[in-house]
């Protein structure tokens, strides 16, 4: 059985929607319904409820989720291992981070390749919510990024991240100090980063706007936070983006305001599967659990 298929139907049914499913896994929407329908006439079963609410895993189709996730995990134990088996002194670890964790993953991983120069680290960006499903498959050994998480998955906290607003210079107004930056939206419209792009944030904006009783104009939605931070350099509106976001900000075009109350800040750390015994792995959270101690 192509475990391209088992892949297809385990994250179609974590997502129960096509559209995220087929933009996480890098393909069209014909090509994943292709592989689910494959599947299903190579089990003879059917795997999903299909209607306009999206995709519903079918009583045989939830029974056989563990089965396939359990079946992903061992084949890519198996694939390390035979990399391994061929370059016995080439050891690799794969981490997941995002913006937030920017300014000290860089830090972090050059003093772990001073301390141990044969453990070579590859990082991958990617939204938080795919990072903990890499990691409970086994396609991450760890991943920088946002807490808290939920068993089997256990985390180190690092660093606080904040909301801000980013607001084009040509539309700032003198701010007092106790003055609300929601007070843009009267006059401008919203760039929102698209949900399947970074599920989390984009909840707690919504939890943010429902609370504040705010209901944005969204003129355009961007697949990435620097392309929403362009769009509002060129005066199109304002975004919201985590503070960690300076790093890339155009602060000749663009400020970003911080906002207050609930749903504003939220924790980042360090995350692993701790079902999965990897010796390399807790090397690196040693390091970091060193750091922590230092601070």
């Amino acid at each position: 059985m192509d475990t391209r298929l088992l892949n297809a139907f385990v994250v179609l049914a974590e997502t129960e929607h096509f559209g995220e499913a087929s933009s996480r896994l890098c393909i069209s929407q014909p090509a994943l319904t292709k592989q689910i329908k494959t599947l299903e006439t190579q089990l003879g079963i059917t795997l999903f409820q299909r209607g306009r609410q999206g995709a519903k895993l079918t009583p045989e189709g939830q029974y056989l989720l563990n089965q396939s996730q359990s079946v992903l995990r061992e084949v890519r134990l198996l694939e390390k291992q035979a990399r391994q088996l061929i370059e016995p002194q080439k050891i690799e670890l794969y981490a997941g981070f995002g913006l937030s964790s920017l300014s000290f993953i860089t830090p972090l991983l050059a003093k772990f390749k001073q301390k141990y120069p044969n453990i070579t680290v590859h990082i991958d960006d990617m939204p938080s919510n795919i990072m903990e499903d890499k990691l409970l498959l086994s396609e991450l050994d760890l991943a920088f990024s946002r807490l808290p998480i939920s068993e089997p998955l256990k985390g180190l906290q690092l660093a606080q991240e904040r909301l801000m607003l980013a607001v084009p210079i040509q539309n700032i107004t003198v701010l007092e100090v106790d003055d609300n930056p929601l007070h843009y939206f009267d006059t401008l419209g919203l760039i929102q980063l698209v949900p399947e792009k970074g599920e989390k944030l984009y909840q707690q904006i919504h939890a943010f706007l429902k609370y504040h009783q705010i209901k944005p104009r969204v003129l355009q939605q961007s697949q990435d936070i620097q392309t929403q931070l362009a769009l509002v350099a060129a005066g199109l509106g304002v975004a919201f983006v985590p503070n960690s976001a300076e790093f890339i900000c155009d602060k000749q075009k663009v400020t970003l305001l911080p906002l207050s109350g609930l749903y504003t800040q939220w924790e980042i750390g360090i995350i692993w599967n701790n079902n999965i015994k990897n010796k390399e792995r807790d090397l690196l959270i040693n390091i970091v659990s060193e750091e922590i101690d230092i601070t």
